[in-house]
């Protein structure tokens, strides 16, 4: 801890644990749950995985995924830094009978992970608040602390959507000369490349370090976004293999007309949402992707 990026974070969730717990259990149709479709993609690794015996949620916030996995009798271990978040996760854990669900209140970085093998490591809207140097040491990590043949599933703020956004964001890259580049990574998924060779395209630089970037609902000043090929040359490096591509929260409007009009949004997003599994031409609409990858045997 000491950054501005952290301590931000860290107030921030701090103060509105409460409010994200609401969030993640809403049923509202009239909103896109971003937080239910990360959650329900590692479900679905899960679900197709030969065997999974433990796991790990990294950022587990108020423990809706943990509680989820523990409840079909997996060992399910969520990590969050902020205390409310994990007060709440405990308590809701306590409440629900699920001995399989255990919450530590620490930073990833200093949580102890020789203790334990995973098959599955997971997290959600977790990278974007951290440094390039910690996401290096977050990657090493998950790969320690996986089995071989284990799964890591990460969420990310998606740079390819800003490209569509036609907003401030697509202004930015514009003026950063990144657009190119941008385009190109989207006409490659539009286009089907294969998973494997993602890793072996050309990506745009990432953005510059402890950057202020526009601000969407959340008080925190740095939240990094990648595109799928930053993220996949980063894992190749260390010894992971892409096995998905999963696009969250659609767009087939600009956020412009999304403000005006939230509920025609939202209902044809949800609609879109269906073939996430099998359109990879949909990642470059979607305000955040999934990526599932495996560590080699």
């Amino acid at each position: 801890m000491g950054t501005r990026q952290q301590e931000e974070t860290l107030l921030y969730f701090r103060e509105h644990a409460r409010d994200w717990k609401t969030k993640a259990s809403s049923a509202d149709e009239r909103k896109v749950n971003v937080i239910q479709q990360r959650n329900g993609f590692v479900l679905s690794v899960i679900a197709n995985r030969a065997t999974t015996t433990s796991t790990l949620d990294v950022g587990c916030g108020t423990g809706d995924l943990v509680c989820e996995i523990a409840r079909t009798g997996i060992h399910a271990t969520g990590v969050d830094f902020a205390q409310e978040m994990i007060d709440i996760a405990r308590a809701r854990g306590q409440e629900q009978g699920l001995d399989a669900a255990q919450f530590c209140c620490s930073s990833i970085f200093d949580f102890d992970l020789t203790q334990h093998r995973y098959d599955l490591v997971s997290a959600n809207g977790f990278i974007e608040y951290i440094s390039l140097e910690e996401l290096d040491r977050f990657l090493d990590l998950s790969h320690q602390a996986l089995n071989p043949g284990g799964s890591l599933v990460l969420g990310s703020r998606n740079r390819l959507f800003n490209i569509f956004s036609l907003n401030s964001f697509t202004l930015e890259e514009i003026d950063s000369g990144t657009a190119t580049l941008l385009l190109q990574e989207a006409t490659l998924l539009a286009q089907g490349i294969r998973l494997a060779a993602l890793a072996e395209s050309d990506a745009a630089p990432f953005q510059k370090p402890c950057s202020e970037r526009i601000r969407t609902g959340i008080d925190v000043a740095t939240r990094y976004q990648f595109t799928p090929a930053q993220l996949a040359r980063m894992l190749k490096a260390r010894g992971f293999t892409i096995k998905q591509l999963y696009p969250i929260h659609i767009h087939s409007v600009p956020p412009a007309f999304e403000a005006q009009h939230p509920e025609t949004h939202a209902s044809i997003s949800t609609l879109l949402q269906d073939y996430a599994h099998e359109q990879l031409s949909l990642v470059p609409y979607s305000s955040s992707f999934m990526l599932h990858v495996e560590r080699e045997q």
